[in-house]
């Protein structure tokens, strides 16, 4: 336990339906005795984008007896404090109305408090311990929280531990239950078309699947965060807790309840990698600025995969959802141009100001560490299997590094050196291609590991047999010419690099009003006349840009498009079904005939 005195916080509504908070902060003495400066973090932990908490609180002030008194601003996020031989009390006001896992969002139904956007810390004095408490709010209202409790305060050991602790006001309703020695509680928040009872089994479920992973959990209580509203979905780990937004009219479907179990699993999983198992400079944090590191390919894009894994061992997903998932994102990831310009380390160091901050050009420059980062994850999965003879694989290299390393950080090479125990193979090669460099992803590992084979479809392959007999729809099918239009309207999203539409001048945001004289209003209007020529055509394409109108003529050429779907390989060997159950914990997905390959 600190021996430093703590800071005392309490929040008090000020107008609940106009989103606002006071934040009353008492600073001790010794904290003070020559001045000080007071910051509000510009980020959060486990989001990588500066995000300015501070343009949200305004009104501070200083407590000197009966006056209060504005404090001296240094900067965006920061504020002058002078000597004090006394206690010093802070007020300030906090507006809060985005409702996402990083931010904060109060109104008459609840608060959701996200610790880096609400409270101010003092700089230089990361280990002062913080008291939280709540007052004036509604009279049903609970607090959910990973902190502990003592005489109505909320506890935090020190600064990283109150901004790794949100908490949720309301009347939210509460279940619980123990596996392994931890008590795991559930808050869920919001109206939605579920069973929170089985969501809850299916949580337990998850839990103890990923729990198995590491032999246990190192925790003794742990928080799930449930948030429903429409069309939104988002999590954020932290350390004993996890925030989890889900769309309220997502569980009319299995797969409404697949999408919040995933998220569940991946954001569990953050417990270990990247909370307690994390690279040196993922913590303690400098909450002022930008952290670069480049492992968070290793960090959210592996478990991104182990998300699959975790579902899948726990029996809450069927192999026939997660095949079409993973297929789906080796689709997109070895079709998009950027693959070819951004590598997972350099994608994981530009976090901050590229996944973050996309825009029209990103799928031409660069690639995301989750979605390239699960593909590779994958094929590490298998790199593994196939160099273990089965015995080891994604999940036996994380079990490896917590028991070397555990809370005390890893870098690249210990990641390297567990990967070469494990396979029998050097890292370098994979390293090469795969994390520092732009390698095309080869699904040739997985099926010599798995059994299992990526089948690439072209879009005319999977018309229906009655269109596949009709010449047109198959030369529709055929038509490409580069240009992706929003999905919405008749404006230009993307145009890829070295295209057809490229060569004719198009770019983002115009807006297509017609195509060989056919007005176009939507994009289905656009898509359908760009493909009536079929490949080696032509198509008349009037555009507007900055309010002015030209038109220009467009080839048609043969798509390069594919999809991927995943299928077993009919003569499987017994090794590579096993290795198949060993990573997924199911039955093997395709026939079993004799004379398979051993």
């Amino acid at each position: 336990m600190s021996k430093l005195a703590p800071i005392r916080a309490t929040l008090r509504p000020l107008d609940l339906a106009q989103h606002l908070v006071e934040v009353e902060l008492v600073l001790p003495a010794e904290a003070l005795r020559e001045g000080g400066v007071a910051a509000m973090a510009a980020w959060t932990p486990g989001s990588y984008l500066v995000r300015d908490y501070a343009r949200f609180v305004d009104r501070v002030r200083r407590q000197d007896g009966r006056r209060e008194q504005p404090l001296e601003k240094l900067d965006k996020q920061r504020w002058q404090l002078s000597a004090s031989k006394g206690d010093l009390t802070l007020r300030y006001r906090v507006y809060g109305n985005d409702l996402t896992v990083r931010t904060n969002h109060v109104d008459a139904t609840h608060a959701q408090i996200i610790p880096a956007a609400t409270f101010l810390y003092l700089e230089g004095q990361p280990d002062r311990p913080y008291e939280v408490r709540f007052e004036g709010f509604p009279a049903d209202w609970k607090v959910a929280s990973s902190l502990p409790q003592k005489q109505g305060a909320c506890l935090a050991a020190d600064l990283d531990t109150l901004i790794d602790s949100p908490f949720e006001l309301g009347s939210f309703r509460s279940r619980r239950f123990k596996s392994g020695g931890t008590t795991f509680e559930l808050a869920f928040t919001g109206d939605h078309n579920g069973d929170e009872g089985r969501i809850t089994t299916a949580t337990q479920k998850i839990v103890e699947a990923a729990g198995a992973i590491f032999g246990g959990f190192p925790f003794k209580r742990y928080v799930f965060l449930f948030t429903f509203t429409p069309r939104l979905r988002g999590g954020l780990e932290h350390k004993d807790c996890t925030s989890l937004i889900a769309d309220s009219h997502a569980f009319d479907k299995p797969e409404g309840y697949y999408s919040l179990y995933q998220l569940a699993a991946h954001e569990f999983f953050h417990a270990w990698n990247v909370k307690r198992l994390h690279d040196t400079v993922l913590g303690p944090f400098d909450y002022s600025q930008e952290n670069p590191t480049k492992m968070l390919w290793f960090h959210e894009g592996l478990t991104s995969y182990m998300e699959h894994l975790i579902v899948l061992r726990a029996g809450v997903v069927p192999w026939s959802h997660t095949s079409k998932e993973l297929a789906r994102c080796w689709s997109e990831q070895t079709q998009r141009p950027g693959r070819l310009e951004q590598s997972l380390e350099e994608s994981s160091w530009d976090a901050w100001i590229r996944l973050y901050k996309a825009h029209e050009f990103s799928p031409n420059s660069s690639i995301s560490y989750y979605d390239k980062g699960e593909m590779v994850a994958w094929l590490m999965d298998a790199a593994l299997r196939e160099g273990s003879r089965g015995k080891a694989g994604l999940p036996e290299l994380f079990r490896l590094l917590w028991t070397r390393h555990g809370e005390n950080g890893l870098c690249d090479g210990d990641v390297r050196k567990a990967f070469q125990e494990l396979s029998g193979k050097a890292p370098e090669p994979f390293w090469s291609a795969y994390i520092s460099g732009r390698a095309e992803l080869d699904g040739a590992l997985l099926t010599r590991a798995f059994g299992i084979k990526l089948e690439a479809q072209a879009a005319w392959e999977k018309l229906s047999p009655e269109d596949r007999e009709d010449p047109a729809a198959v030369r529709r099918a055929k038509a490409w010419t580069g240009l992706v239009v929003a999905p919405q309207g008749a404006s230009v999203l993307n145009v890829i690099p070295g295209s057809p539409a490229a060569a004719a001048g198009l770019s983002y945001g115009m807006e297509i009003l017609a195509v060989d004289g056919w007005r176009t209003t939507s994009s289905s209007d656009v898509q359908r006349g760009l493909a009536e020529p079929g490949p080696g055509g032509q198509v008349q394409v009037l555009a507007a840009d900055r309010g002015r109108v030209f038109e220009t003529t467009v080839d048609v050429a043969e798509s390069p498009e594919r999809s991927y779907r995943l299928v077993p390989e009919v003569r499987a060997s017994l090794g590579q079904r096993s290795a198949f159950a060993a990573s997924y914990g199911q039955p093997w997905p395709g026939p079993l005939k004799r004379g398979g390959r051993r």
